[in-house]
């Protein structure tokens, strides 16, 4: 094997063909899937399992917010610090 496959990286985009591959991961983690009317302005996923009931514009966004869940827990939300870390490290300051 060659050095450069040997440290190559899976590279995963987020696009039209991670849509179904992202609904069959909820479906295998036993989420039930609801899609609102079609005749509503904007699409809108519900995930309803786990103790949950997560809602987004997509079976890919659906399962973001389920790992950050998993990944974070029931105070999943950014404190203050995590948010002024976070900006400051992507936005620093220039004086």
């Amino acid at each position: 094997m060659r050095q450069h496959e040997a440290m190559s990286v899976e590279h995963i985009a987020a696009a039209g063909n991670t849509e179904i591959p992202a609904r069959l991961a909820l479906e295998s983690l036993g989420f039930e899937l609801q899609c609102n009317d079609e005749s509503a302005p904007e699409e809108v996923w519900v995930a309803v399992g786990h103790g949950l009931r997560l809602s987004a514009p997509s079976c890919l966004e659906l399962l973001g917010l389920y790992c950050m869940r998993t990944q974070r827990g029931a105070n999943w939300a950014a404190s203050d610090a995590e948010v002024e870390r976070t900006l400051s490290t992507r936005y620093p300051q220039t004086s």
